[in-house]
């Protein structure tokens, strides 16, 4: 008989916190790179071609959040809790619900391309490139078990030869002069990597078959607990984009190219941190210590809190200071309204670190139906300063509709666990606003004295040898240092 002790998962360590981030990272600037080349290739090749994969991202992406449905919190919660031999069990199910959800997704796909008039062609492009992401769906799956113990370089590694594989063979394609259907397999290539990849691991980890007689009882169970999560991260997407549609009507399509241009960079910014780092690093260990070490959770987010905020500082400095040299350097001259927009739109920076750390500790503490709370609060306010800010500021009340719905999200967040926890305080965050103010009044006087980008490299400069000299000592250990006590 296995003993009790044999069976129980493993707590991973924080021990290595930089290398898991630095693979997933490693492998979103290969896919970026890939990502970038082949579709600039594509447009210069042949704009229909390229309109049309474009339209079928976008809807893939959709297809892919359905698919997801929020199971991948209540799937991390399970697996760090459960005995390793329960994990395949765990594992089937959440991918039972997503094999159900994914067929009325590609049904609703394939009807709604004849239902909009598309051509043969970019209807089958559509189907073939949401079945693309549905199937990445599914292999998070198995990813959220590599991350669960630990094991982000490995997700890396699949990534990054998905990733390879699928957008070599798109230019392969592209360049021999294949028709759009053909271009459009390289997202299920990508799909089938990891998915193959993953059930192989998965096979190899666990000595059994991937294949179960599903517990229907349980499959409903965590279905209507992902419920809550999938209502929460669909309200994040509505209180995130409304502000676009809104800006559509007021200041046409034009306005709303000038305000996507400087977001999607700062966005991009944001989900590194929010996502890689926090979600599928971060999150994993705390729903691994909660159960058994609440002090160890509380470190871990006071020093992941802290030096989230401190390194943050320094990314929105640069965003605003050099925002016309960034917004020149990708986009035309006709961009100019969003350099100033972006001097405003770096604040959701820092704000969107706090909101998903705050909120990855709500549901890690079963406080998910008070988040869902805040964020059907949170999209009543957005809809409101929509209402309020757009028509009387156009551009200006876009820019501050996503601030101000932030940071209401933040607040609210923050001062729960605040309250509840304690794990952090206000004054833990004055070491790096001091030297922030700091710094920003020692750059107002440089530019003056050797000009805007001098200024900013010793600005720069100064902020992270102080922080370097004197952040352990105000902020405490960095998250890979914080251990046992």
């Amino acid at each position: 008989m296995v003993s009790e002790s044999s069976q129980e998962r493993s707590v991973p360590s924080e021990k290595g916190i930089r290398k898991r981030f630095m693979s997933l990272l490693s492998a979103q600037g290969v896919d970026g790179v890939f990502n970038t080349i082949f579709f600039l290739y594509l447009a210069w090749l042949d704009s229909t071609v390229y309109g049309a994969i474009m339209y079928s991202l976008a809807a893939g992406i959709v297809v892919m959040k359905i698919v997801q449905f929020g199971l991948y919190y209540p799937l991390v919660s399970d697996l760090s809790n459960a005995p390793p031999d329960d994990a395949p069990t765990i594992l089937n199910r959440v991918n039972i619900i997503k094999l159900g959800l994914f067929i009325p997704c590609m049904l609703a796909v394939l009807a709604s391309g004849f239902y909009r008039g598309f051509s043969q062609g970019v209807t089958i492009a559509l189907v073939v490139v949401c079945l693309g992401f549905a199937l990445e769906a599914l292999a998070e799956t198995f990813f959220a078990d590599f991350r669960v113990r630990g094991k982000q370089v490995q997700e890396a590694r699949i990534k990054i030869v998905s990733c390879v594989v699928s957008y070599v063979y798109g230019f392969v394609v592209a360049a021999l002069g294949f028709d759009l259907i053909v271009i459009s397999f390289f997202k299920i290539i990508s799909g089938i990597v990891r998915i193959g990849y993953g059930m192989a691991a998965h096979v190899r980890e666990y000595s059994t078959s991937w294949i179960f007689r599903p517990e229907w009882s349980a499959v409903g169970q965590v279905f209507k607990a992902a419920s809550v999560f999938a209502l929460i991260e669909i309200l994040g997407i509505l209180y995130n984009k409304t502000n676009v549609f809104f800006l559509e009507s007021y200041v046409g399509l034009s306005g709303v190219a000038y305000y996507s241009a400087t977001f999607n960079i700062i966005d991009e910014i944001s989900v590194l941190a929010s996502e890689q780092f926090l979600g599928w690093v971060i999150f994993p260990l705390l729903a691994a210590f909660w159960g058994k070490d609440r002090n160890r959770s509380g470190r871990l987010v006071k020093a992941t809190g802290v030096w989230l905020f401190a390194f943050g500082l320094p990314i929105m400095f640069v965003m605003h200071a050099e925002s016309a040299l960034i917004i020149g350097l990708v986009y035309p001259s006709e961009y100019k309204d969003a350099v100033w927009m972006q001097q405003y739109l770096v604040w959701t920076i820092v704000l969107s670190f706090g909101t998903n750390l705050f909120a990855y500790l709500m549901m890690v503490a079963g406080k998910v139906k008070m988040l869902l709370v805040f964020s059907i609060v949170t999209a009543i306010a957005n809809l409101l300063f929509n209402v309020a800010l757009v028509p009387s500021f156009g551009l200006l009340g876009g820019c501050l509709v996503i601030i101000f719905t932030k940071l209401l999200m933040t607040a609210l967040t923050y001062l729960y666990c605040r309250v509840k926890f304690g794990f952090l305080q206000e004054t833990d965050f004055l070491f790096p606003l001091v030297l922030g103010a700091a710094c920003f009044g020692l750059f107002t006087v440089l530019e003056s004295l050797i000009s805007l980008h001098p200024a900013v490299l010793v600005t720069l400069a100064v902020y992270l040898l102080a922080l370097r000299q004197y952040g352990t000592r105000f902020l405490g250990p960095l998250p890979r240092h914080v251990g046992p006590s």
